[in-house]
């Protein structure tokens, strides 16, 4: 692609590359698929009786009430604090360059949105490329916007599903309903059973988990691609990923500009509000799930401690990273080369999951206790690490970040190190 200046626009360099931002990414890819296999997994769709009794241990309830204080919301948040980081740092090297960023950042968002619905209709619901693609067009007119308005805009917009949840729940407008009916509507059309539950009309999540055919399993996803528009919806996460992103504006802003990650005083400042807010909350929402009772009050306040936690405690975990990233280095660098592949990563969860979990696979769908998953997902990532830096050796990028760097730049770029740059840089290969 080439602009008005003839001017050829090139990807970040790697010697350019801000490590902890890596590494901060790699921290976050194994904590979504941590996540994120519960899902795979079928863990909350099966019946307890279904599951191999030589995978289960006293461990899991507490491990699984420790994930969701801990784990659960706070790193799809930090992924998304990464996103707006990389928004304003392509930003900024376009503005070096004298090169426009709106027609280049749109067609960067372009691609990923088709590899988001591939991954999203084909595949799995749980996709959150498509959505970070619609929020990234949405993103571009706020490119330099100010400080203070970004960070005002932000807070509204992370409170807003609470204003969300009451136009759904206490209004009684449930306007997500109406695109979850389109995915039940779907299934009924090709025949697949559905079970009631607190009342309403589910598609059997056991069956698709169990089925065997791979048709049967696209069809499948096909009508799921609708709940996961409808669950975006009835969370308000179109608002609260919004705000991140306009926050994370502002953090790529004072990264490159005014020394960010230098300034501790800021950093431990807001670690300490980040998680002196955030720990209560989460304990709070961890409390509703585990042991509260399923009524309104209850569930107002968990969006209500949802809102009010999960972002802080974000927030102090990246800044928390930063400080020790800062003083101890050497110990989180071995995370950085998944982190520079964590498109090609995340890619590889949804290929894991399925082909260890589902039917179409080997079929281990609820045979696990929490215990177990967790361990196969550490495990795997570990495998991805390793994978990650054996290829970043070679390779100047992971192969879906080559492919997506080729559609955006509109020309062909040379993926393989040469023997000199690995001979002269080994600790960058």
């Amino acid at each position: 692609m080439k602009s008005t200046n003839q001017h050829q626009v090139t990807p970040v360099q790697q010697n350019q590359r801000i490590h902890f931002l890596d590494v901060l990414r790699g921290i976050a890819i194994l904590c979504i698929f941590m996540a994120n296999i519960v899902y795979f997994s079928g863990l909350f769709f099966f019946p307890e009786t279904f599951r191999n009794r030589a995978f289960e241990f006293p461990s899991d309830m507490i491990l699984g009430a420790l994930a969701y204080m801990f784990i659960d919301g706070k790193f799809y948040t930090i992924f998304s604090l990464l996103f707006g980081i990389g928004c304003f740092v392509q930003f900024n090297k376009l503005n070096q360059q004298n090169e426009p960023f709106a027609p280049f950042f749109a067609k960067r968002m372009f691609w990923l949105l088709v590899f988001g619905l591939i991954h999203l209709v084909g595949f799995w619901l749980g996709d959150i490329l498509t959505l970070y693609a619609l929020l990234g067009f949405a993103i571009i007119p706020f490119i330099k916007v100010s400080d203070k308005k970004l960070l005002t805009l932000a807070a509204i917009l992370i409170l807003l599903p609470i204003v969300n949840w009451l136009i759904i729940n206490y209004f009684g407008m449930d306007y997500p309903k109406v695109i979850m009916d389109k995915s039940i509507a779907v299934w009924k059309n090709f025949g697949y059973p559905q079970v009631e539950w607190q009342g309403e009309l589910w598609n059997d999540v056991v069956f698709e988990l169990t089925n065997k055919n791979w048709s049967d399993f696209f069809k499948m996803n096909l009508g799921n691609s609708w709940i996961r528009f409808s669950m975006i919806l009835q969370e308000g996460r179109i608002f609260k990923v919004f705000g991140i992103f306009l926050i994370g504006l502002w953090a790529g802003r004072h990264i490159l500009n005014q020394n960010l990650l230098q300034n501790t005083k800021l950093l431990k400042k807001i670690a300490v509000i980040g998680l002196l807010l955030g720990l209560p909350m989460s304990f709070l929402r961890t409390y509703l799930e585990f042991f509260g009772e399923r009524n309104q009050i209850n569930s107002f306040l968990h969006t209500l401690s949802y809102a009010f936690g999960t972002v802080p405690m974000a927030m102090g975990y990246t800044v928390l990273i930063a400080l020790l990233f800062r003083k101890k280095p050497n110990v989180f660098l071995w995370l950085a080369p998944a982190g520079k592949m964590a498109f090609t990563n995340y890619i590889l969860h949804t290929i894991f999951g399925i082909s260890l979990f589902y039917g179409v696979g080997f079929g281990y769908a609820g045979k696990f206790g929490f215990t177990v998953i967790t361990l196969i997902a550490v495990g795997y990532f570990l495998l991805q690490v390793v994978f990650s830096s054996i290829w970043l050796n070679y390779f100047k990028y992971g192969p879906l970040e080559w492919i997506w760097r080729q559609l955006t730049y509109g020309t062909w770029l040379k993926i393989k190190k040469s023997k000199s740059y690995i001979e002269l840089n080994p600790e960058k290969s």
